[in-house]
């Protein structure tokens, strides 16, 4: 199956409109009716454990607070969170990735034809092979006592399997590999060289239905055995299918891109490394990074894949080569041409498969709501204004909680963030941000000047610090003296 090159994960850091500090706007960010002071700003940055005193990290914690303050306001309002539209906005990431799976699924199965004698043929070739084994672990470290004794379960195993027991069933037993037990030891398809020399020289050399003695490797004591064709048919074909997906894949998406004349813009890289540093700024920007037939990618359609990349990938892109940030929006935008496709073709998501992201959106908002406590927040005895009132102080003492660490950060589900936004109206002041971040420093400083005192007074005219520990008493003394 084909995933688009674009995952989701973490919450959504960007989209919002940024005012420069203006007189009389003394918040850093506004989020509905909620605001975030500096002073408050200030106290998340030196709550957060192991975080820098910079601008990305007050960047950071305040769009956190943003997203959690508009959930909590919605929960406080009693806005319908689980609706068709909210679940389409929120999930859209997933949604199309799952209309272009099925669309280029769909396309694959048409073109991909792997018959039994194309089977029989690759595994009579021997340019690739399939092996079993079990692992019983003994590191390089190890005593000649404990060799010995891996060397013993291991000779166990074999006599087990000589007297009559399936290998896949000792293997899933015995073996120490956790991956290959859980199928029976069965190793993927792969060329020679693909494991360490000492394996590959034994297995290599074993016949259809062959097991080895036992193999000594870095990784312990082995038994390998060389599946015959009848037992792994399967496996060899679903081998072939997935190679053959992978040629086709390049050659289908390369066609596409040159059928729909798709160019990538000589100034690309230098707006994408722009949009990156200030989504802000350019969120609205319909300057094109490509062009193709029937329409663009735009700085604000790589934006709005941009913010549901992890954190690491859009790093990597704020510095990465031109070469690298043409070749990532020509991915993005034949993955683009084929989400048309499917558009074009009506694929959408089955009942089951609606019904399936549905139910795992609810349990992340659930477990949003669970983490934060926002059960208080959506009673319905309580007025609006009293209700906004606990979403607000729900949402404090839960951004105290996650940055020092007494409870797990929760993010919001996937683009949930992005719908919220656009629902209320949220701001931002650099000047603000600032701000937080003197007062954060002025505070680090008093600090490290009354750590710098004490420490003086400890340690006494001479200057000489104490040891460390109680200071020492006289000994006790032995029974009988």
């Amino acid at each position: 199956m084909r995933r688009l090159v674009l995952v989701v994960s973490m919450v959504v850091l960007a989209g919002c409109n940024r005012d420069m500090f203006k007189p009389g706007v003394g918040a850093v960010a506004t989020a509905g009716s909620a605001r975030l002071s500096p002073e408050r700003l200030a106290d998340f940055v030196g709550e957060a454990k192991g975080a820098q005193l910079n601008s990305e990290t007050a960047d950071f914690i305040a769009n956190v607070w943003v997203d959690y303050s508009l959930f909590a306001q919605a929960v406080a309002k009693g806005e319908s969170l689980t609706d068709s539209a909210t679940i389409a906005g929120a999930m859209w990431p997933q949604i199309t990735e799952l209309k272009a799976t099925l669309w280029h699924d769909s396309l694959m199965a048409k073109r991909i034809k792997v018959t039994p004698d194309a089977v029989t043929q690759a595994y009579n070739a021997g340019d690739v092979r399939l092996f079993q084994h079990l692992l019983v672990r003994s590191s390089a470290t190890a005593t000649p006592e404990e060799k010995a004794a891996a060397r013993k379960q291991a000779q166990k195993a074999v006599a087990t399997i000589k007297g009559g027991a399936p290998f896949a069933q000792v293997a899933s037993q015995v073996s120490q590999d956790p991956g290959s037990a859980r199928d029976g030891g069965y190793l993927p398809v792969g060329p020679r060289g693909r494991f360490v020399p000492q394996f590959d020289s034994v297995a290599w050399n074993l016949a259809p239905g062959e097991m080895s003695g036992l193999v000594e490797t870095p990784f312990g004591i082995h038994v390998i055995r060389r599946p015959p064709l009848a037992e792994v048919q399967d496996r060899f074909d679903q081998y072939l299918r997935q190679s053959e997906i992978g040629a086709l894949d390049s050659l289908y998406m390369d066609s596409l891109a040159s059928l729909k004349h798709l160019k990538i813009e000589s100034g690309a890289p230098a707006l994408m490394k722009e949009a990156i540093s200030s989504p802000d700024k350019m969120s609205k920007s319909t300057k094109a990074l490509a062009v193709y037939d029937g329409g663009k990618l735009t700085v604000h359609d790589f934006l709005r894949w941009a913010r549901v990349l992890p954190p690491q990938v859009t790093g990597q892109l704020k510095t990465a080569p031109d070469s690298m940030l043409t070749r990532f929006a020509r991915i993005l935008s034949t993955n683009i041409l084929l989400i048309n496709q499917a558009d074009s073709a009506g694929v959408q998501p089955s009942a089951a498969e609606w019904a399936d992201m549905s139910r795992q959106y609810a349990q992340q908002l659930d477990t949003v709501k669970a983490h934060m406590d926002l059960a208080p927040a959506a009673d319905s005895s309580a007025s609006q204004a009293e209700r906004l009132k606990v979403a607000d102080a729900k949402v404090d003492a839960y951004m105290d909680q996650i940055l020092t660490g007494s409870k797990r950060f929760i993010p919001l589900p996937s683009s949930l963030a992005m719908v919220l936004r656009e629902r209320s109206k949220v701001d931002f002041s650099d000047a603000a941000v600032a701000k937080a971040l003197e007062i954060g420093r002025a505070r680090q400083a008093a600090k490290d000047s009354t750590g710098a005192k004490d420490s003086s007074k400890a340690a006494g005219p001479s200057g000489m610090q104490p040891a460390p520990g109680p200071a020492p008493v006289p000994s006790t003394p032995a029974p009988g003296n």
